[in-house]
């Protein structure tokens, strides 16, 4: 009896049986996991950087449309009325900014022509009895006090006396300010004093809050005035 033979495993089979075995790519072999895992890591972060960088651009662009907005109403509220030919006439006739006279009115009245103050100051640019008195006898003309509620009347009467304020501060707009509010007396000390070169008072070396809140207020508005209604100097 012959003995039996045992099938014979070709090693051509064998070795495709081990080929069979899935092995990475030729790029991908000797590649560090960890190298894999932080550039995926960055990819994340550039994503999510990504995605916060449009939303803060979209509040900024809604902050800049709601400034805007702000801005127009702003200009809106500085108005002139049918004041402004007699703003123009007047504020020419003294040399002055009419972008400045405007400013006035508006922080004064509000252009309100029967405003009175609570010490007595009348009219458009709330003009004080004792400087009508002194204008008037500049002017050499007989009126009554009662005269400061007739607008004409008192922007020229203002616009007088800004021009000589004018003259006094070389027309320096903060100086003049100050002076409208609380007299160039006070004014003059003021920039012997607190002025850092002892010849212009900038706002925030005025002592008096009161008037540096008012000289700012005005500041502003002639800042608006004058790009929005007069952009050419006198």
């Amino acid at each position: 009896m012959s003995e039996p033979t045992l099938p014979v495993r070709s090693p051509r089979r064998a070795r495709r049986k081990d080929t069979d075995r899935k092995t990475p790519p030729e790029w991908l072999r000797g590649f560090p996991v960890r190298t894999a895992v932080i550039l995926l890591l960055l990819l994340l972060i550039a994503v999510l950087a990504l995605g916060s960088s449009r939303g803060s651009m979209r509040r900024l662009l809604r902050q800049r449309e709601e400034a805007a907005r702000e801005y127009d109403r702003l200009v809106a509220r500085h108005t002139v009325d049918d004041t402004r030919p007699w703003i123009e006439k007047y504020a020419a006739e003294n040399g002055i900014e009419p972008a400045f006279v405007a400013a006035v009115i508006l922080r004064e009245s509000s252009y309100d022509p029967q405003a009175t103050s609570s010490v007595g100051a009348r009219g458009l640019m709330q003009v004080m009895e004792d400087t009508f008195q002194f204008v008037r006898r500049s002017l050499n003309e007989e009126i009554d006090f009662w005269n400061m509620y007739d607008p004409e009347t008192n922007i020229r009467y203002g616009c007088w006396y800004l021009g000589y304020l004018s003259r006094i501060f070389d027309g320096d707009p903060i100086e003049m300010a100050c002076a409208y509010h609380a007299g160039p007396n006070n004014v003059k000390l003021w920039i012997m004093n607190y002025a850092a070169d002892r010849k212009n008072l900038r706002l925030e070396e005025i002592p008096k809050e009161d008037t540096r809140y008012y000289a700012g207020k005005v500041y502003d508005a002639y800042s608006i005035y004058f790009q929005h209604y007069y952009p050419d100097p006198v």
